[in-house]
This record gives C-alpha cells, sequence and structure tokens, in this order.
C-alpha cells in the first residue's frame, strides 16, 4: 500500500484505471469513480541468469578474504570483457562455513546473456580471469607486479579504486588485498570450462532422455537427435510431471522451460484449444513454453531459441 497510508493495499477504479489515494478520495471526489475495488496489491516476477562460484579446499581463517577479491575481481573482468556496467551485475557471498560461495547474477531486466556464456563457453572464463589480472596491475603471462607498493608514485599497496575499490563494495575495503588472488586468477586464466550432469555424461544422458521418449512421437526423438548431434545443450529431463500444473512436457529445461513436440494431431482443433488453455496457465504460473512444430525446419526452430538450447 501507500508508504503513509492507513489501509493495506491499494484502491484502484477498474473503469477508468486511475489510482485512488487518500487525497483524492477524501477531498469529496470518490463519486467520479464507477468501479472502485480496494485492497490491491501489487507484485513483480523477474528472470535472470545466476551462476554460483564455490572455491573448494579453502583454509577457513583466509576463506572470506580470498572470496572477496575473487568476488570483485571477476565481475571487473566480467565487466570490462562483456562491456557491462557496474550495475548491470550483481554479486554477494553467501552461505557458511565451507559452504561459503560467490553469487553472481545479472541485475538487468531480461538479463545479458554473459552469465550463460561463462557456463557454456570453453574460453570465457579463462579470458575472465586474464583481463582481472590485467586490472589488478599484475601481467597475465608472468605475474609480475606492475604496481609494487614500493613505487611511490603509481604504486598500489593492497587495493586501490583502479583495481578493486569501488564505491558498491565500501564494507568489504578492509578485506581486499589483490595479491591474494594473483595465483588463482593465473590458474584459472589456463583452465578450460566444461560443463556436465552429476551423474551422467553428455552421451549417457542423451541415451537416458531417448528412452523416456513418447514411443508414438518421433517428432520427439527428431527433436532430440539433432540436440544431440548439432552438440547443444540437452534436456534436463523428460517427459517430467510438474508439481504446480498438471501437465508433463516432453522435454524440461531448468529452472522453467516447457517444451513440447506438437505433431499433426495437434492441428485438430478440440487439440489446439487444449493446448493454448495449458499453455497459457504456465505463462501465468511463470513457465516458458516452446512449441516445436511438425511442419517447419527443426533447425530454425531450434536456433530461434539459442538461449536455451545453445
Amino acid at each position: 500500500g501507500w508508504l503513509r497510508g492507513r489501509e493495506p493495499g491499494f484502491t484502484l477504479d477498474l473503469a477508468s484505471g486511475a489510482w485512488v489515494t487518500e487525497r483524492t478520495d477524501g477531498g469529496g471526489m470518490r463519486n467520479e469513480y464507477r468501479d472502485l475495488r480496494s485492497n490491491v496489491r501489487l507484485f513483480v516476477r523477474g528472470t535472470a541468469n545466476a551462476l554460483l562460484l564455490r572455491v573448494p579446499d579453502v583454509d577457513a581463517e583466509g576463506r572470506e578474504a580470498l572470496l572477496a577479491n575473487l568476488q570483485y575481481a571477476l565481475c571487473r573482468g566480467i565487466q570490462q570483457c562483456f562491456q557491462v556496467e557496474e550495475d548491470e551485475l550483481a554479486s554477494e557471498r553467501i552461505g557458511d562455513g565451507e559452504q561459503r560461495s560467490i553469487l553472481l547474477w545479472e541485475a538487468t531486466e531480461g538479463g545479458l546473456g554473459v552469465l550463460h556464456r561463462l557456463a557454456e563457453e570453453p574460453d570465457a572464463l579463462a579470458q575472465v580471469a586474464r583481463t582481472a589480472l590485467d586490472i589488478l596491475h599484475f601481467d597475465p603471462e608472468t605475474g609480475e607486479d606492475r604496481r609494487p607498493p614500493e613505487d611511490e608514485e603509481k604504486g598500489c599497496a593492497r587495493a586501490c579504486y583502479d583495481c578493486l575499490l569501488s564505491y558498491y563494495n565500501q564494507r568489504d575495503h578492509f578485506l581486499l588485498d589483490r595479491r591474494l588472488v594473483r595465483d588463482f586468477l593465473m590458474a584459472l586464466m589456463r583452465s578450460c570450462t566444461r560443463t556436465g550432469s552429476e551423474t551422467r555424461d553428455y552421451e549417457a544422458h542423451y541415451r537416458y532422455l531417448r528412452s523416456l521418449t513418447d514411443t508414438r512421437s518421433e517428432l520427439e526423438r527428431e527433436f532430440l537427435d539433432l540436440i544431440y548431434h548439432s552438440s547443444r545443450r540437452l534436456p534436463d529431463a523428460a517427459q517430467k510431471q510438474l508439481q504446480d500444473v498438471f501437465c508433463q512436457p516432453d522435454f524440461f529445461y531448468e529452472p522453467n522451460v516447457c517444451v513440447f513436440c506438437d505433431g499433426s494431431v495437434h492441428d485438430e482443433p478440440q487439440q489446439r484449444q487444449r493446448d493454448e488453455a495449458l499453455r497459457r496457465e504456465l505463462r501465468d504460473r511463470g513457465y516458458r513454453v516452446i512449441a516445436i512444430r511438425y511442419d517447419r525446419s527443426l533447425e530454425e526452430q531450434i536456433e530461434a531459441h539459442g538461449d536455451v538450447f545453445g
């Protein structure tokens, strides 16, 4: 409701779309409104990419300082690598003890796609680490300090506003020391990013998904085969029963993408009407719905949703 309002929620005139404040209501203007509804509550829902980074085998005593420096070093590297503004990428440290981790997320409406690239592209994170080393005044090739503390004019003892310090991380300034993450970033710069499943590799996961496809739907297998043979991102599940909607999409991508393979039977009027009602309910509950049609090019349909399929 209004910050200084006495009643919860808002009052809305459905006829005109006007929000009725206590001032206009108390001023004798209430009769001008025809269809008032009180206690109207507002909410928003957003979807954004997020990346959770865990660093194993870190000494408990120095964990917080290492994570703080790594958090801001990677953020600066991402910002420069992908030309992202500082307020477009948010981060914080979450969890306790050995579960203490760095959470990055895209803070802009609709997302940026940057974190998705870090997870999918083999060398993206290595490029970010290399850029971060350069920002922290280290030579990426040798690790040599380009601005040693003993340089009275250009030296950087622990951190400066050219490397780690910023307006947004003032509370962590006492933890920041660029030298703590030099070796870690040097190793990360030479790394290769791979994606996989905790229980099955890519090949085994493909076979597993194919075994779950509907035996009556050749389109499902054609879709899955094309995803596999073009080395795209395989679905996380097949024939998954959703918990909040009575629905079982053909394929499912975490966290909220439902893929339906529509054969010719879905052209029948009654089936089309049921599909529209069900998929409208899915969208209302925050799911993303992708329909793969039998009468269109599979490759073109998959390419149209590259942010999901890769």
